[in-house]
């Protein structure tokens, strides 16, 4: 027979009896990754993170006036209670789209607001995501065991996965891909648990994943078609009969997603969210600073344009890995390098460990089990990648490794292939060569996380030192305190930097510390979007294009009623 078989075969690899159980690695990795997360969030201010306060807005206005926004809100300046932040009239915010996450966090404001100090109130509700980071990092470990690796092999895989520094990033902060990526982590795991024992609880689990999934974003949908797809070829082609189970999967899906469904369509008029969308672009689709239209596809006689190709790709492809702050904190170039060497290695690995298991006497199965999902898991990266660049061109140039998120659980799967065994009969030496095999496969996996644990710890740290997080986060927070009440931020007979001062100036490089100090500094050049009078005062939206950046947008500015605020973008 076959090797370790994916989705269906008994793993070759022994799992000692007196090792832990399932459940005992699954609370350990929960519990640290919760932790992790926590620690992250620590250090990022508020809304030091794209989109944190266009979340937020739907959050504080549901807690404040028990309802939901309309699309056109805020009519006036609204101040909220959980995080003190104010939004202006008419500020931006993204409507129609399904919003189980704002539920989720509304619980945990509630539950663990009281316990925080009220400027730190956004921790409580970002601590629904650290909740998901954690059911995360667990259905990834059921991925890596459902595929046939080792329990221990499988924990190993999935801190390779979760300790992506973005993966961190996104789980640490209020946002809706946080769900969208924990559910598909969940959707790949019951679907793993439902092939390889069709029943009524594994349809069950399989039809509430399918119901989490139809709430996510439209950019995570095709997990649902690897779904679909690798179902419809077992019930045709291998020999299980999963038509019976289909009603429970369809009713138990509908529970979970129509009702929000139905309301966010019935108030918005839409569940995609694409409205929204359309609103941000118009908002800049005038700005030259914007690049709207910017070609990449079809562009004056070639099928590429390599020149607006590459610079998009790069910059998608880094923050798939590591892009904190607001897109603007990288890391060394060596870690991306490293990241990809990786990745290389990981698909060679797999294709060459999935080609060793072919067998005529098996083809089906070999097709079925294997050839089907990787070449589905492989092309994933290139057909989003592509619908990404026509989304750019048809709208603002918005190069970000999210839209590649659905990819993330999947490596999982590749993980588990590359390190499949491929010995085709049981005797004592496929045995032997099988655990000299698992060894060589666990001992990578230890280098591996502790390459990933060393980076996500570089991450966290360029990240919470950024200018603005070392002012404004709980982390930051605290060391500002512990410097005023020190004295060392006090004024001299010579004068002396403010704390506030010191934290906006400091900044660290190569792991030292260094403080800028202004020498000159040029006006910034840029464009007004939006001017408008309202009861509050003078609106005024664009972009500033400071000289330094070599003519790249880096700040949004709004002014309103004498206030004025920036954004990085």
């Amino acid at each position: 027979m076959l090797s370790r078989g994916l989705l269906v075969f008994e793993s070759n690899h022994t799992d000692h009896l007196s090792g832990w159980s399932i459940t005992r690695y699954q609370r350990v990795l929960a519990a640290t990754y919760f932790l992790l997360l926590a620690v992250w969030s620590a250090g990022i201010a508020f809304n030091g993170a794209p989109d944190e306060s266009t979340h937020f807005f739907f959050l504080e206005y549901l807690k404040t006036f028990h309802s939901l926004p309309g699309a056109t809100e805020p009519a006036q300046a609204f101040t909220g209670t959980i995080s003190g932040y104010t939004w202006q009239r008419g500020e931006f915010w993204y409507h129609g789209l399904p919003f189980p996450h704002v539920i989720g966090a509304l619980a945990t404001s509630y539950g663990l607001g009281w316990m925080l100090p009220g400027e730190l109130g956004y921790l409580a509700a970002r601590c629904f995501n650290w909740i998901l980071g954690a059911v995360f990092i667990c259905a990834l470990f059921r991925i890596a065991h459902r595929a046939g690796m080792p329990k221990k092999a499988a924990a190993l895989a999935a801190l390779v996965i979760a300790l992506i520094p973005q993966v961190s990033f996104v789980f640490s902060y209020f946002n809706s891909d946080a769900f969208g990526l924990m559910s598909v982590a969940l959707l790949i795991s019951a679907l793993l648990g439902f092939l390889k024992a069709p029943s009524k609880l594994a349809a069950l689990c399989l039809g509430g994943a399918i119901g989490l999934m139809l709430l996510a974003k439209l950019y995570l949908l095709p997990a649902l078609v690897f779904v679909v797809v690798m179902l419809v070829a077992h019930h045709l082609w291998g020999g299980k009969s999963l038509r019976r189970h289909l009603p429970t999967m369809v009713i138990v899906a509908a529970i979970v997603s129509v009702p929000m469904l139905l309301i966010t369509f019935m108030k918005y008029g839409e569940i995609s969210g694409i409205s929204g969308q359309i609103d941000f672009v118009a908002l800049h689709k005038n700005n030259p600073a914007a690049g709207f239209g910017t070609c990449y596809i079809g562009c004056s006689g070639h099928l590429f344009n390599m020149e607006n190709v590459l610079p998009w790709l790069s910059l998608t492809l880094t923050s798939y890995f590591s892009t904190t702050g607001w897109m603007s904190i990288f890391l060394p170039s060596t870690y991306y390098m490293g990241a990809a060497l990786l990745f290389i290695l990981l698909v060679t690995a797999a294709m060459i460990q999935t080609a060793r298991v072919y067998s005529r006497d098996n083809r089906r199965i070999f097709l079925l089990n294997y050839l089907l999902p990787l070449v589905m898991i492989l092309g994933l990266f290139p057909s989003i990648i592509l619908l990404s660049l026509v989304a750019s061109q048809n709208s603002l140039p918005q190069p970000q490794g999210r839209y590649l998120f659905v990819t993330i659980p999947f490596l999982t799967l590749l993980i588990a292939f590359a390190t499949m065994s491929h010995a085709r009969a049981k005797n004592s030496a496929s045995s032997a060569r099988d655990v000299r095999s698992s060894r060589f496969h666990l001992k990578w996996l230890v280098v591996v996380v502790a390459w990933m644990a060393w980076t996500n710890m570089v991450a966290w740290n360029e990240n919470t030192l950024s200018s603005k997080n070392i002012q404004k986060s709980a982390i930051g927070k605290t060391v500002t305190d512990a410097v005023l009440a020190s004295g060392a931020g006090s004024s001299s007979s010579t004068g002396a930097l403010s704390a506030a001062q010191l934290t906006e100036r400091l900044s660290i490089t190569n792991g030292e510390f260094f403080i800028k100090t202004p020498f000159g500094q040029s006006a910034a050049a840029g464009t007004i979007d939006e001017v408008r009078k309202t009861s509050d005062g003078w609106l005024l939206r664009g972009w500033s294009v400071p000289p330094a950046t070599d003519g790249s947008p880096e700040y949004v500015i709004a002014v309103e009623a004498g206030m004025s605020s920036v954004q990085s973008g």
